[in-house]
């Protein structure tokens, strides 16, 4: 890419500014897109990188999952380019920097490559499992360097079960903001809430192995886009008004993450850290208590302002207003933005995966069925073609619609469906609304039969349950 001063920075801001006498709420997506952040002008930042490796005794059996453990520690090493600071560390129940053999991180070049993937080679399984140590070890290294850009990968096989109660929560709150981690879990005996507690405090994402030869080719693809990311950090800063106040707001695309409690608050000014972007794509759903007993009927109140900050306090991209109009016209209030509608669709899939996930490890198979069962309906609506893969890997979808769990499931395959929960589908902002625009042809909004909530008049399917209960022409 050529060198360019800044990369460019989009803020797009999408709600149904309508609101009823009765509402308490207004819900928002944010899509924020950074776009040629290639090489910056002043060259890349300080880039870090740790592979964090299970070494627990539960490695070595069967000895394959070690073996690819060492195999994609040597191929993350190989992609590493010249200049970035890495190490490797054995994580048992202590954490131990194998390379370098000390503080600080090495520098990539041809000979610490080569070194580095020698000690890799010689990672050998026996001990327990203590996540906390792993990733508190992975901090005070990363405090050592000057790198703007830490990322973490980490690789576990087992319960983390050497800690002591609270111990991983702990580290977590003293890692956030410090680095991002990536986390992967291999073999059938691990806790996929571990890894989703991880990659949602360290920015990062988590998922399961399934097969162990994959291993390697992940690991070089997370490395790769960590060292794509050349802008250290960027914040949404949003300001409120007397009259509303943030409720909640968590990333949606590419994976939900609940990020309320990552808000730092000065008064009515919230900024959330989003951490390092490169060329991407991310949404949020933002959702503010609105006092409506405050408002003007019939008249645009700001209920708030979004900006994107990156940078020490330096304004990027354009600010957006989130606007509120108090209407007694329920055809206008009681109609969703189709992206909030979108957003709220894939947080019920997610319910419904988790939901028979947890049935079934029950051994209630028949409510098991019936909650992928409409997991199916919803990913199917949404276009979700990752959640639809990940439930084939367990069930069959007859023709009838019926659901029927495989005879054999893999333990890995239920942690892939269900870290795979939070993957989201993408469809692309709507257009952004007339500030008074016309019902669209059709007449009034239509009432979903399933769950109540109401989608427009010439819709075919809800965009909260992903039903199609609506026969054509037929208002509610």
């Amino acid at each position: 890419m050529p060198d360019r001063d800044r990369p460019l920075f989009t803020l797009q801001l999408d709600q149904n500014k309508y609101l009823a006498p009765s509402d308490d709420r207004m819900d928002v997506v944010l899509t924020v897109r950074v776009g040629d952040a290639g090489v910056p002008a002043a060259g890349l930042p300080p880039t870090a990188e740790l592979l964090l490796v299970d070494c627990s005794s539960s490695m070595d059996w069967p000895p394959t999952k070690i073996e690819a453990a060492r195999h994609a520690c040597r191929a993350a090493i190989a992609s590493l380019r010249d200049g970035v600071l890495f190490g490797v560390v054995e994580c048992t129940s202590r954490a131990r920097l194998v390379y370098p053999a000390e503080p600080p991180l090495a520098v990539a070049g041809e000979r610490t490559r080569h070194e580095a993937k020698a000690a890799a080679a010689g990672l050998i399984a026996g001990g327990g499992t203590a996540m906390s140590t792993w990733l508190d070890l992975a901090r005070d290294l990363f405090e050592t360097t000057p790198a703007v850009i830490r990322h973490a990968v980490l690789l576990t096989d087992g319960k983390n079960e050497s800690d002591h109660r609270g111990a991983l929560d702990a580290a977590l709150d003293r890692c956030r903001g410090r680095f991002a981690c990536d986390a992967r879990g291999i073999g059938d005996d691990w806790d996929p809430r571990d890894l989703q507690r991880i990659a949602a405090a360290l920015r990062g994402s988590a998922d399961a192995v399934l097969e162990d030869a994959e291993l390697a080719g992940d690991f070089r693809r997370l490395v790769e886009r960590a060292m794509g990311r050349t802008v250290p950090d960027l914040r949404l800063r949003v300001t409120t008004m007397p009259y509303s106040r943030l409720r909640f707001v968590k990333q949606v695309f590419p994976t939900e993450v609940e990020l309320t409690s990552q808000v730092r608050a000065e008064g009515r000014v919230l900024e959330l850290p989003t951490g390092a972007w490169g060329d991407e794509l991310r949404e949020y759903h933002l959702c503010l208590d609105v006092e409506a007993g405050e408002l003007t009927r019939y008249e645009n109140r700001l209920l708030g302002t979004v900006t994107l900050f990156a940078g020490a306090d330096e304004p990027v991209g354009e600010q957006q207003a989130v606007v509120g109009y108090l209407t007694d016209d329920l055809a206008l209030s009681s109609v969703p933005d189709d992206n909030v509608a979108r957003v709220t669709g894939q947080a019920e899939l997610g319910r419904a995966v988790r939901a028979g996930w947890d049935a079934f490890q029950r051994d209630d198979r028949v409510a098991a069925a019936r909650e992928w069962g409409t997991a199916v309906r919803l990913a199917t609506g949404l276009g979700n073609a990752e959640i639809l893969k990940r439930l084939g890997r367990l069930i069959d979808v007859h023709d009838d619609g019926t659901v029927a769990i495989k005879d054999s499931v893999r333990p890995r395959d239920g942690f892939s469906l269900v870290l795979g929960s939070t993957i989201s589908s993408f469809a692309g902002p709507a257009e952004p609304a007339a500030v008074a625009a016309p019902l669209e042809p059709g007449g009034p909004p239509r009432e979903c039969v399933h769950c109540g909530h109401k989608a427009r008049p010439t819709a075919k399917r809800c965009g909260h349950c992903g039903e199609a209960p609506f026969e054509a022409g037929t208002p509610s």
